[in-house]
């Protein structure tokens, strides 16, 4: 599995060096056949694709991210190597059954279910269809590849030890990410504006490393918290990882993180800590205002208005127009621009989403959306009160709880990088309350 590892990361390599054709088709068919041989090799890699998000290759005029590319292999190698398993079982029928009885188990799957039907249907019912080509795009970026990959991760991996594997190798990975992108910030990248520099790293801009970084930062911290071993290990990915999302400035991140180490603190049934962290929490913030007023201030108001209102009433009036179905997926900027953004918010006339997690899935996905986002939410929290001190789970719910804080005021999950860090986050909670699979 080490062996295949390699090779498969050599040929990502590879690939980034745009490659003739014939080469570069012929490198991923052995992808591919290697996938099929050692799917384990490839689900292990999908955090590593997640930190490197921002990344692409390209195949003649077609480009691909590292992300869909690991995501693509796994569910091909898994599903491919399954099936070739099943034909040449004694006992076919015991092995699917103790397929399907894993997946009564799993908590999370009737919710990718549930997803996959609703971002379906959602594709016929589109606010103006001449844009279906992104719905579409969207569809497969956020939705099918993500839960495909999440049921060929049931299907493949066999206990509680690879789901903190996977664990340990998205914190990692985002924190070598991290570690890169502080040194950028510090030989002067970032984005300079409203009197700091923000660190983006390899992404497009910094709200979107914060985005990508906060999740992992608040995982590694809360294991670090719990005094896991090894300790020195998730105390030193926590390091950079908190450094880059402090460093993007973001609001939404910094918020998020606060909660998100308050809920792995009250988990962990330390409440003194919490509320020393929540007293300190509230300290910085007012000395943070203090040193850079511009920044945390910056956009908050409007022409006497809050500018996140502007853009929630804009959001809102859209919901009276499509109260049922929604407008579609990425259909959010079309709809907006030419008919709800209000003279107060023109700054953000282009943005593609409400900033809510709730109202951005009920945009997309209509009222489905709010239903899969309420199941969301209570299979989060029934795992948070089932497993309440079990580190790796409240880790994983803490950082889903930074995500969600961030969310309710910028993007929460319709962005590849955000739905594959969910739907791993989900199977990894399942692999941890699954009864060991071994010889199934």
């Amino acid at each position: 599995m080490i062996l295949t590892g390699t090779v498969l990361v050599l040929a990502g390599l590879l690939l980034s060096q745009s490659l003739p054709v014939p080469l570069a088709v012929g490198l991923l068919l052995l992808c591919q056949v290697l996938a099929v041989w050692q799917p384990l090799a490839v689900l292990f890699l999908m955090p590593v694709g997640l930190a490197i998000f921002p990344h692409d290759f390209s195949v003649g005029p077609a480009r691909f991210s590292y992300l869909e590319a690991t995501l693509l292999l796994g569910i091909n190698g898994s599903f491919l190597r399954s099936t070739l398993s099943l034909i040449g079982a004694r006992d076919r029928m015991a092995k699917l059954r103790t397929f399907l009885s894993c997946v009564r188990r799993a908590d999370f799957a009737g919710l990718a279910l549930g997803l996959l039907l609703a971002g379906t249907v959602s594709l016929g019912t589109l606010a103006d269809p001449a844009h279906e080509r992104e719905a579409l795009r969207e569809w497969r970026w956020t939705i099918l590849e993500p839960v495909l990959w999440y049921s060929a991760a049931l299907l493949v991996l066999r206990s509680s030890q690879h789901a903190r594997r996977l664990i340990a190798l998205w914190v990692l990975s985002a924190a070598g990410t991290a570690a890169v992108s502080v040194a950028l910030w510090f030989a002067g990248g970032g984005l300079a504006v409203e009197g700091v520099r923000r660190l983006a790293g390899f992404h497009p801009h910094p709200n979107a490393a914060a985005l990508a970084l906060e999740r992992p930062a608040v995982v590694a911290l809360v294991l670090a918290i719990a005094a896991l071993a090894p300790r020195w290990f998730w105390t030193a990915a926590a390091v950079p990882l908190v450094a880059a999302v402090a460093l993007t400035f973001s609001r939404g991140a910094l918020l998020g993180i606060w909660v998100g180490i308050l809920v792995g603190l009250w988990q962990l049934g330390k409440q003194r800590m919490a509320g020393a962290f929540l007293l300190a929490g509230c300290l910085i913030a007012f000395v943070l205002v203090l040193l850079f007023p511009a920044r945390l201030q910056a956009e908050l108001w409007a022409g006497g208005d809050a500018l996140r209102f502007a853009i929630w009433r804009s959001s809102l009036a859209m919901i009276q127009d499509y109260p049922l179905t929604g407008v579609g997926l990425d259909q959010y900027l079309y709809q907006y621009v030419p008919r709800y953004v209000e003279p107060r918010a023109w700054s953000e006339r282009f943005t593609s989403h409400p900033h809510n997690l709730v109202l951005d899935f009920w945009l997309r996905l209509g009222i489905a959306g709010l239903l899969i986002l309420g199941s969301a939410f209570w299979l989060v929290i029934r795992r948070a009160r089932s497993s309440s001190r079990d580190p790796w789970t409240v880790a994983l719910v803490a950082g889903l709880a930074a995500g969600g804080i961030h969310g309710s005021l910028d993007r929460g999950y319709f962005a590849p990088e955000l739905a594959a860090s969910f739907w791993l986050a989900a199977v990894i909670l399942d692999l941890l309350r699954l009864v060991d699979r071994r010889g199934g």
